[in-house]
């Protein structure tokens, strides 16, 4: 029950500040603009006489939208984020801000009522439907990005918790002729390098660096991580996984790939140089 309250005296509020914007907006828009007759009011009491619209808006806004939607939800409830304004607090607030105005003006400032002018009191009571309906295309769009942002969040965690699966997974290279095997985690392998009919493997194992020479061809070794983003191919005899990666280094002889936890750089081609970039901007 008390939560109930809190919420409905917050709503009140914003609701009740969100108005009060919209009066100022009424009287500033009168203010510069004038679009009613201000020669009967001197200057000193013009002020004043302007800032009466502006009451006025407020009102009669904070009646049909903070008030009344306390009592009928259902019939006057302006918050409901909906494509567009309800119809019938939207109508409500245009006839009984022209209203008010016209008496105001009639009663208050003495001015004769014209066809003229009435048409312009029509018209300055659409300025605080239109801000409203500003207000509401706002926060329609804000908790539709809301929405937006939290998908993505939930995405990106399922995204993120099935890349750690399946980083847990171990990989199975097999020489050429099957004799031979190594079976070891995604995540740690740390390069694969050619040599001659065969390839050396990095990988950690019980927290220390190991290696195996396996009789098999890079490709093949390729085509197997092509599905594990980062590992990328860095020269035509070298792959490295990039979350092993320290820094990219540019010597007189090159470019290389200076490894955490392993004792000698990889080299770098010129071919593979803007990807591996990319890779390291991305991943580190």
């Amino acid at each position: 029950m008390e939560n109930i309250k809190t919420d409905i005296i917050r709503s009140l509020k914003e609701e009740l500040s969100k108005l009060f914007i919209v009066g100022v907006s009424v009287f500033l828009f009168i203010l510069f603009f004038q679009p009613f007759p201000l020669n009967f009011v001197d200057f000193e009491n013009r002020l004043l006489f302007i800032t009466g619209y502006g009451v006025i808006t407020f009102l009669i806004s904070g009646l049909i939208l903070a008030v009344l939607p306390l009592f009928t939800p259902k019939w006057l409830n302006i918050n409901e984020l909906k494509s567009n304004l309800p119809f019938i607090p939207g109508f409500l607030l245009l006839v009984l801000n022209a209203t008010a105005f016209a008496f105001y003006l009639r009663y208050v400032g003495t001015v004769h009522l014209s066809l003229y002018i009435v048409f312009k009191i029509v018209l300055v009571s659409l300025l605080p439907l239109i801000i409203l309906m500003v207000i509401h295309k706002q926060k329609l769009l804000k908790h539709g990005f809301n929405l937006l942002k939290n998908q993505n969040n939930l995405l990106l965690k399922k995204l993120q918790e099935f890349e750690r699966i399946e980083d847990e997974k171990e990989i199975e290279i097999f020489s050429n002729n099957k004799s031979d095997k190594l079976s070891v985690k995604y995540k740690n392998i740390i390069s694969v390098k050619s040599a001659d009919n065969y390839i050396e493997i990095s990988y950690l194992k019980n927290n220390s660096t190991e290696k195996k020479l396996i009789r098999n061809t890079l490709k093949n070794i390729e085509e197997q991580l092509s599905g594990k983003q980062f590992f990328i191919r860095c020269h035509r005899t070298s792959i490295v996984n990039i979350l092993f990666v320290e820094k990219l280094l540019r010597t007189q002889n090159g470019n290389s790939l200076q490894m955490s936890i392993l004792e000698e750089d990889v080299p770098v081609s010129r071919q593979y140089l803007l990807k591996v970039k990319e890779a390291i901007s991305t991943y580190k």
